[in-house]
Formats: C-alpha cells, sequence, structure tokens
C-alpha cells in the first residue's frame, strides 16, 4: 500500500534583499500597465495576493500573487492586446 508524503508549502523565508528584488519586479509590471491588463480580475487579484503577502510577511503567497501577475501580463502580449511596457 502506498503511503501519502506530506508536502509543506508556505514556508519560504526572505530576507530584506530578497523583499526588495521581489517588489521590484511587481512594481515594473504595475507601473505603465495598459488598461487591457489592469482591468483583468486575476490581475487584480494578484496585488491583493502581493500585498497580504508582504503584510504578513508570507513570501510563498507573495510569490504565488507574483507569478499570477507575470502570466496575466503575458498572456496579454500573446493576444497581441499590448507590448511588453515594463521593458522600455
Amino acid at each position: 500500500m502506498a503511503r501519502r508524503k506530506r508536502v509543506r508549502t508556505g514556508t519560504v523565508e526572505w530576507n530584506g534583499n530578497d523583499w526588495r528584488r521581489a517588489w521590484k519586479i511587481v512594481l515594473t509590471r504595475i507601473h505603465g500597465a495598459p488598461a487591457v491588463v489592469m482591468e483583468q480580475m486575476a490581475f487584480n487579484h494578484a496585488v491583493d495576493m502581493l500585498d497580504c503577502g508582504f503584510a504578513r510577511g508570507d513570501a510563498f503567497q507573495f510569490q504565488l500573487g507574483m507569478l499570477m501577475m507575470i502570466d496575466c501580463c503575458n498572456e496579454a502580449i500573446l493576444r497581441g492586446d499590448c507590448y511588453q511596457w515594463w521593458i522600455e
């Protein structure tokens, strides 16, 4: 009989430099984001996850929000709705 393994999530710990680097990444996506991206429900939910994760010091939740935000941006670009505004 196979045994289930327990996978522990949410145990990511960051120092101050890690938080600064992560915020720099997400702020480049937020600043200058076109309306087609800003109006996406998933994008706004990602911003809430970033805020909550940071307030709680939960780097795992912050990472999930960051990935969700990056996915929203990339999907809009692939659809041809906008260009990579954070590369300028």
